[in-house]
């Protein structure tokens, strides 16, 4: 190939492999939770990951990950608005199960409170979800393979967590 786009092998076309994967995310969400009688209040939070981390800056290698979340209140059926608390995206080494999670230390946390996750807010066919494409700049995972998980905090303290989703990290 030649001409500008002959630079971008492999990791290359980020945006595009992004959005098309993006597009066909899997996850799941944790139950119960927070705020069972309102139909504003965030009762599951929803992880949708893309499997292998991604080149975000166009120097070769990987640096970030693409997931999407979803946040859903009791008795609607489909993503609904962060309108208050603390949306976080914890990044672990290796595989972790749900049950290590407050006990295992993350290797990179991104924090947004409701008003800055606006800008990534975007309406599919799930519902209103926020789109992020995240740098983990100087904490990447140490292996061939992290961890994910959303951690939704209410104003109120209360925690809930995505399921896990694992990605592979192609060498560096």
């Amino acid at each position: 190939m030649t001409g500008p786009r002959s630079r971008n092998r492999g990791f290359g076309s980020h945006r595009q492999l992004l959005i098309a994967l993006l597009a066909i995310l899997a996850g799941c969400g944790s139950p119960g939770g927070a705020g069972r009688g309102s139909r504003e209040a965030v009762g599951d939070i929803h992880l949708f990951g893309v499997p292998v981390a991604l080149n975000l800056d166009g120097n070769p290698g990987p640096d970030g990950l693409g997931v999407r979340v979803y946040a859903s209140a009791p008795g609607v059926a489909r993503g609904v608005a962060i309108r208050q608390g603390t949306l976080e995206i914890l990044m672990f080494d290796g595989a972790v199960d749900v049950a290590q999670l407050r006990t295992t230390t993350p290797v990179k946390i991104w924090r947004f409170d409701a008003t800055n996750l606006r800008p990534f807010a975007a309406e599919t066919s799930l519902g209103l979800g926020y789109q992020l494409a995240l740098k983990w700049e100087k904490s990447p995972p140490r292996g061939p393979a992290a961890t994910v998980v959303a951690r939704y905090r209410s104003p109120a303290g209360v925690e809930l967590y995505s399921t896990a989703n694992g990605i592979s990290i192609p060498a560096r």
